[in-house]
């Protein structure tokens, strides 16, 4: 890993006040090395050092918890996580963003320009989470249709 990554690494955990761990950096590499949401079984998948599940989990969580991760999408492939933008500090997390799911390849992008509208809930009710996914194809899987296709 070149240096200038590994300082990367080091400068989030330390932002975040969490400690060095193997696990740690080597699953944040890997999150920077994708442009997509992954989950615990593909980064278990890309893990160079065995790292025993729990570890994993605990790991994933600390994240999420430390506004490092957010969850991205859930479905049969189970809980899909992405890294959070430089805005979203530890004390304020939110991942009010639009994610979209390839039906091609199954992946969850972020598009972090595409901001969740401000939705006003009834009174009566208390909105915790507001998640906006489209389903659609990814740029990766269209250019590969079109090669196709030709």
């Amino acid at each position: 890993m070149n240096t200038q990554k590994q300082k990367h690494i080091e400068d989030i955990l330390k932002s975040h006040s969490l400690k060095k761990t193997s696990a740690r950096i080597e699953m944040l590499k890997i999150f920077l090395n994708y442009d997509y949401a992954l989950s615990a079984k593909e980064i278990i998948s890309h893990m160079k050092v065995s790292h025993d599940r729990v570890t994993i989990y605990r790991t994933l969580g600390a994240f999420e918890e430390h506004g490092i991760l957010h969850k991205a999408s859930e479905d049969s492939h189970g809980i899909r996580y992405a890294m959070c933008s430089h805005e979203c500090p530890e004390e304020v997390h939110s991942d009010e963003h639009v994610h979209l799911i390839c039906e091609n390849c199954s992946q969850t992008y972020c598009l972090e320009d595409i901001k969740i509208p401000k939705i006003k809930v009834l009174e009566k009710f208390l909105a915790q989470k507001i998640n906006y996914t489209i389903n659609g194809v990814c740029n990766a899987c269209l250019s590969s249709l079109k090669t196709t296709n030709g």
